[in-house]
């Protein structure tokens, strides 16, 4: 009885399946299902590093600059016509030279000739009388050797005003008119260059794709699409051995280029000045005041330089040390019009001189401080102006020379 009730309670325990308790784990997925599993955290995404571009690009862009429209306008020339901007540079230099400051330089020699071939004889002609008159004048009212020289300087100084303006060849508008015509064109167009090479420094890390959000950052910009372009290309066009044109030059080359043809110019001014000066010299060596008058009154120019005695530079010697100095004679005056005016003028002209030259040299290191795109347009600048210069000068030398020859054909050169 006891083992059938044994035998009975086996069979159910194992006919009844046998509950098992398996362990929870977490599922890598997301359960659609509500429970513990709504409350995980996602994973971890993984972070990558910024790259360069994006660590140097810039937050906003540079405020407008007064020359930004003038140096965006000179940019967009080189692609419209097909050039580069090494190319263009220069190109537009030669232009613009030619077309403002060249025909400036043409007025300037022109009225050089009016005034040396037409109104330096009647000046002549005047100042002979004005030197007589006032001669007559100073002895009548017994002034002095140095109130004379004053009156006369006065009286000179009238008369060739009148004379240049009659002739229309002032000599100091032919004098100043160039430089001030020229100087403001070539400060103006380097500061153009300069602001399009320090617009395209500062712009060299904006990408095209990311100037809609500069531009709402930085309202008061003017930069566009077609500007960055052309800074950019301005930024990677090379200049010889420089790498870019918003450079400076390594080599220093450009700079001493720039330094060289600006001395050169002025060696050549230097000749030309020197060669007038001695063809003046040897057609009228005396002065006009110290001129004679012929038997009729009327004044003439002297034939000959007049060179005072021995005996004439005691005496005036001696009248400068007891200051009893009176109207001198024809001679006595021309020997010290002449020492004074070969004294004072070549002293004049080599103090202008040495200063241009230094000015030549210590424009150097200005040069080197410069883009190469400055520099570039500096030197082309200079050569064009040299050029010119020697132009002008290989003129007005075979012009001299013809007009020498005619003069001893005539037989005035020989006095006949």
């Amino acid at each position: 009885m006891l083992r059938s009730g044994i035998t009975s309670r086996t069979a159910r325990r194992l006919v009844e399946p046998r509950a098992t308790v398996m362990p929870v784990l977490a599922s890598p997925y997301r359960s659609f299902s509500s429970g513990a599993d709504d409350n995980l955290a996602p994973p971890p995404t993984a972070t990558t590093k910024p790259s360069l571009l994006e660590l140097t690009a810039p937050t906003s862009l540079p405020d407008p600059t007064l020359f930004e429209p003038l140096s965006a306008a000179f940019l967009s020339l080189p692609p419209t016509v097909g050039l580069s901007y090494a190319a263009f540079v220069p190109l537009f230099t030669v232009l613009y030279r030619s077309c403002t400051t060249l025909p400036i330089a043409f007025w300037q020699q022109a009225r050089i000739r009016r005034f040396r071939d037409v109104a330096t004889p009647v000046l002549k002609r005047e100042l002979g009388r004005v030197a007589l008159e006032t001669r007559a004048d100073c002895r009548r009212a017994g002034k002095s050797f140095e109130e004379y020289q004053a009156e006369y300087k006065k009286r000179a100084k009238r008369m060739t005003h009148d004379v240049a303006r009659k002739f229309n060849c002032s000599p100091r508008l032919t004098l100043f008119l160039p430089p001030l015509f020229h100087i403001p064109l070539l400060v103006t167009f380097s500061l153009v260059l300069r602001d399009a090479c320090a617009r395209a420094e500062s712009v060299l890390a904006v990408a095209p794709s990311n100037l809609a959000s500069l531009l709402d950052a930085s309202p008061a910009s003017t930069l566009t699409s077609t500007a960055l372009a052309h800074l950019h290309e301005l930024a990677s066009t090379p200049l010889w051995w420089c790498p870019s044109m918003i450079l400076p030059d390594p080599t220093m080359l450009l700079p001493l280029g720039v330094g060289l043809s600006a001395l050169l110019n002025v060696e050549v001014n230097q000749r030309t000045r020197r060669v007038a000066t001695d063809a003046a010299a040897t057609e009228d060596p005396v002065a006009a005041p110290l001129g004679s008058s012929s038997s009729s009154g009327a004044p003439v120019a002297p034939a000959a330089p007049v060179t005072p005695s021995i005996a004439e530079r005691r005496r005036l010697a001696a009248r400068r040390a007891h200051g009893s100095r009176g109207l001198a004679t024809a001679a006595s005056g021309a020997a010290a019009d002449k020492v004074e005016i070969v004294a004072r003028k070549p002293d004049s002209q080599r103090i202008v001189t040495n200063v241009l030259r230094f000015a030549s040299v210590a424009f150097i290191p200005v040069a080197g401080l410069a883009p190469s795109a400055v520099a570039l347009y500096w030197l082309t600048s200079n050569l064009f102006t040299l050029t010119q210069n020697l132009t002008f000068w290989w003129r007005d030398r075979t012009r001299e020379k013809e007009r020498r020859m005619r003069d001893i054909l005539s037989g005035r050169a020989v006095k006949v």
